[in-house]
């Protein structure tokens, strides 16, 4: 989906106030209002790949997806980034995505990994932290927020961060 730009995840529909004069039902365009419809209530994981264009993710991923568990993201130039998602996943794992700078406010998130995102200059608010994955060229990048998240972890947990290599090729 190389064209791609926006993402709307529900679907609006129009309920109407219907009421009857003598038995008659007569529609009221002004007391229509629009309804969210959920989508994809069991969704366990999702993939996007090959969208470069697209610049967010919905809001409503996450809230919807209450079931999903893995979310990877591949080939997303245009995403600055993926913040503020309070249910969003467990793993996330984000790959060639070279326009994203933010990770944020993740709060259910237990595995990151990433690689070939060059521009990734922060990382922060991912209170169930458990493993991070790097990819052998974020090294010299990720050195600008891994020591956060280090320590974000040792407060909140106690131990160190489990960071590991991940083999690209």
């Amino acid at each position: 989906m190389p064209n791609w730009e926006e993402w709307s995840f529900f679907e609006e529909e129009v309920v109407a106030d219907v009421s009857g004069v003598d038995g008659a039902a007569e529609i009221r365009k002004e007391d229509a209002q629009p309804a969210r419809v959920r989508l994809l209530p069991r969704l366990l994981e999702l993939q996007l790949h090959g969208c470069p264009k697209l610049r967010d993710l919905p809001q409503q991923l996450g809230k919807g997806t209450t079931c999903l568990k893995e979310l990877t993201l591949i080939g997303l130039n245009s995403l600055k980034a993926v913040e503020d998602r309070p249910v969003l996943s467990e793993v996330l794992v984000i790959e060639d995505c070279e326009g994203l700078e933010r990770i944020c406010n993740l709060p259910q998130l237990s595995e990151l990994c990433v690689h070939g995102c060059p521009n990734l200059s922060h990382a922060e608010g991912l209170g169930s932290f458990q493993q991070l994955g790097l990819g052998e060229d974020m090294q010299e990048v990720s050195s600008r927020w891994v020591s956060g998240l280090h320590k974000q972890h040792q407060r909140l947990h106690g131990e160190d961060l489990d960071v590991y290599t991940l083999c690209t090729s």
